[in-house]
């Protein structure tokens, strides 16, 4: 069954990159939705630059894209095309030999793709009386190909990005309980005399980031532990406290891209989130608490 042109732009925003993305992908929903509007398109030309324009300034700053390996100005000291930035988008410094034959992503036939959408979407946004389009049943047309080619570019992002986390996976689940294990978190020491640590529960891990000469990982999850004021005998005697608490972390590793299966030799960041911890309110639900 064919998806209507609302169903197949809300499909996109699973895959966006983050919630202004989301933002302005319902904007474009809203601008389709407005069949009596023959500007419509238009509308909706100008939500999708604004997503495009948004996704580029959030994957590809000028300044990283220049300073990859693989790039080569059009002209001297020129700044980087439209498609190179499409390109550092969505493998950042990596090499087109090997997200094509390693990875297993050919994103090259997008390019030419995205590129033509975009000079589309700029030349509705910027419309004039002999290059806007009117007709509703054009603009659907229309609409559906620019969805369908933005919806391209994030599939590709995505499968880069999973088929670069598959192999490590396993190694980079270890080394963010590890790194939380054997360091003294500092976030939670802060809140009580002692604490310890219970458990540590990977949920999610993702590629954050590939930048034009490495790659940062990111585990993140929840860690378990006790919080206790006053020593062990205080506890013992009824003088201290035991509270048992969980909080979010997340833990960084960046990678150099001529290893970026190795994760040895890095030094992680992590952070626990403990802002939940300081609501008044959470605390008064603790009986006993200091």
């Amino acid at each position: 069954m064919k998806l209507s042109l609302e169903e197949q732009l809300s499909a996109l925003k699973p895959r966006a990159l983050d919630e202004f993305s989301r933002i302005v992908i319902d904007g474009g929903r809203h601008a389709l939705a407005d069949a009596a509007n023959p500007l419509r398109f238009t509308f909706f030309s100008t939500a999708m630059r604004i997503l495009f324009e948004h996704m580029m300034g959030t994957l590809a700053p000028i300044e990283q894209v220049k300073q990859s390996a693989w790039f080569v100005p059009d002209k001297k000291d020129g700044p980087p095309t439209r498609r190179q930035r499409i390109v550092f988008a969505i493998q950042g410094g990596l090499a087109d030999a090997f997200v094509k034959e390693t990875l297993a992503v050919d994103v090259a036939p997008l390019h030419a793709k995205l590129v033509e959408a975009v000079d589309e979407l700029s030349k509705q946004v910027h419309g004039r009386e002999d290059t806007v389009i009117l007709d509703s049943a054009e603009q659907d047309v229309a609409a559906r190909a620019m969805i369908e080619v933005l919806g391209g570019f994030l599939e590709a992002y995505h499968d880069c990005r999973s088929a670069i986390l598959e192999p490590i996976q396993e190694e980079l689940d270890d080394a963010a309980i590890n790194a939380l294990i054997s360091e003294t978190i500092m976030e939670v020491d802060e809140l009580a005399t002692h604490h310890s640590l219970d458990e540590v529960c990977v949920d999610r891990m993702s590629v954050k980031s590939i930048g034009p000469n490495s790659i940062t990982y990111r585990a993140e999850g929840s860690v378990s532990v006790t919080l206790q004021w006053g020593s062990n005998s205080d506890v013992r005697r009824g003088d201290g406290v035991e509270i048992g608490d969980s909080f979010p972390f997340h833990c960084d590793f960046e990678v150099p891209l001529d290893d970026l299966w190795n994760l040895s030799g890095t030094e992680p960041q992590y952070c626990v989130d403990t802002r939940d911890w300081h609501d008044t309110a959470k605390l008064d639900e603790w009986e006993g608490a200091p």
